[in-house]
């Protein structure tokens, strides 16, 4: 149980942070003793990552919302001014901690120690503070790079594995593993975990609802969360108001508000919460056959942040109400699921499908499409003859000229001249119309336009 105290987690920090600002970022950075950055206490993210195993605990760097963003174009190799939307930020944010956290893993496993980590969440807002688990003291490791100071923390203790346990992921598939992990309905094992939890723990009997109240966005409220990893990655987050995290602590503790000695003991029960409900989703994922482990609880607590990993597209939600009350708790794991293919795509593989005869008429119908809404001239076209100059110069009034076509025959009609039907002239309360006996093909109509 002495392998961690035998690293030397400072120096390990300190020539990763410095080897990873410097080859990845071109950045020259240096650990100082104090942060003197007044933007750290301002907007700004936190990247976290969890330990398993044999070591148990996160680990976080801390940056200004400014200095991401400082981060994010030296890593993408462009202007400030050139990125594109937070999501880049984020993912920066995200990359950086895990090459931080996975150089330190290696260190651990080299020393003998068994551990998997989390994927990155990201934290970030004006009005928040981090507690992360209460297993041992933190290490603050700060960095600096011209006026702006980055800080990593880490909060880690050693722990030994239960006997015949082993970390390793499965041999399956990748395909498998997403197969197994789509067979847990996540959305009815976190309801029927909520509600039993709350009523075996707390007594509390709560429904579910559809909607958030905007009041648990807008007044203080606290976060607790433990990750997934291992075949499984993932998030679970349950999140109250701080008055009614106030009454679960009565409730779980059988003590009156003015008994409550710290917001300590209000963490401490929503980490107990956050552990129960997420446990037993990690308990289906490890019964459909897959390695999962999950990590200790942390906290977040403020009025203006968001949680997100980066890992999940689309956690599902869900609200729960106790009297005026509402507990909002989100879930999710990575998928890879198959990306829809674009129109482009889809085009070319209809493209490739189809005979060459059949490609080129649908190609000349959708060209056709264009031109659907231009007004065009209706001629019909009662019967034609040639004449010479002269002969039209004696045309005049009284004049007749003789067609080709006889009596009877059908008329022409034409579009912008071109031929597309023949009919017959009809008469209706002395009004002329024309009697469409004959179509064009529409191939042949096609190609008389071209």
């Amino acid at each position: 149980m002495d392998k961690l105290n035998k690293i030397d987690i400072k120096k390990s920090i300190s020539k990763t942070v410095l080897d990873i600002f410097d080859t990845m970022l071109s950045l020259k950075v240096e650990m100082v003793d104090a942060v003197t950055d007044p933007d750290l206490d301002k907007t700004r993210l936190v990247g976290s990552i969890n330990f398993s195993g044999e070591v148990v605990g996160v680990s976080s760097i801390h940056v200004s919302k400014k200095y991401s963003r400082v981060l994010t174009a030296s890593m993408l190799g462009i202007k400030i001014d050139e990125i594109k939307d937070e999501e880049e930020v984020k993912d920066v944010i995200g990359e950086i901690s895990n090459m931080i956290t996975g150089n330190l893993k290696s260190d651990f496993l080299d020393a003998g120690l068994n551990c998997i980590i989390s994927t990155p969440s990201i934290t970030y807002g004006d009005n928040f503070v981090v507690d992360p688990p209460n297993i041992t003291t933190p290490q603050k490791f700060i960095f600096n790079h011209k006026q702006y100071d980055f800080v990593i923390e880490l909060y880690i203790k050693e722990e030994s594995l239960p006997e015949g346990k082993k970390l390793e992921s499965t041999d399956l598939s990748n395909d498998l593993i997403q197969e197994k992990i789509n067979s847990v309905d996540i959305g009815v094992t976190i309801i029927n975990s909520v509600i039993d939890v709350y009523y075996t723990m707390l007594s509390m009997e709560i429904e579910r609802t559809e909607e958030i109240p905007a009041s648990v966005m807008e007044t203080t409220r606290t976060v607790a969360s433990v990750t997934f990893a291992g075949d499984v990655d993932g998030i679970f987050n349950i999140q109250v108001n701080d008055d009614f995290a106030r009454i679960m602590t009565m409730a779980m503790l059988d003590i009156e508000e003015n008994e409550i000695e710290s917001d300590e003991e209000v963490y401490d029960v929503l980490r107990e919460m956050s552990n129960m409900i997420g446990g037993n989703l990690k308990s289906q994922f490890v019964d459909a056959g897959l390695m999962c482990e999950l990590s200790t609880p942390s906290i977040t607590s403020g009025l203006d942040f968001k949680i997100e990993s980066l890992n999940v597209t689309s956690p599902e939600s869900f609200v729960f109400r106790y009297k005026d009350h509402a507990i909002v708790v989100e879930a999710g794991v990575k998928k890879d699921e198959k990306e829809e293919p674009s129109q482009e795509e889809i085009n070319a593989q209809k493209k490739a499908s189809k005979k060459p005869d059949q490609e080129a008429k649908e190609n000349e119908f959708q060209n056709l499409d264009i031109l659907l809404n231009i007004p065009l001239g209706i001629t019909v076209e009662l019967g034609r003859t040639q004449k010479s100059i002269s002969e039209l110069l004696k045309l005049g009034p009284a004049s007749v000229v003789e067609f080709s076509q006889i009596e009877g025959e059908p008329v022409n009609i034409l579009v912008n001249q071109t031929l597309i039907a023949r009919g017959e002239v009809v008469v209706e309360k002395e009004k002329y119309g024309i009697r469409i006996l004959e179509i064009i093909s529409r191939q042949d109509r096609i190609n008389s336009l071209q």
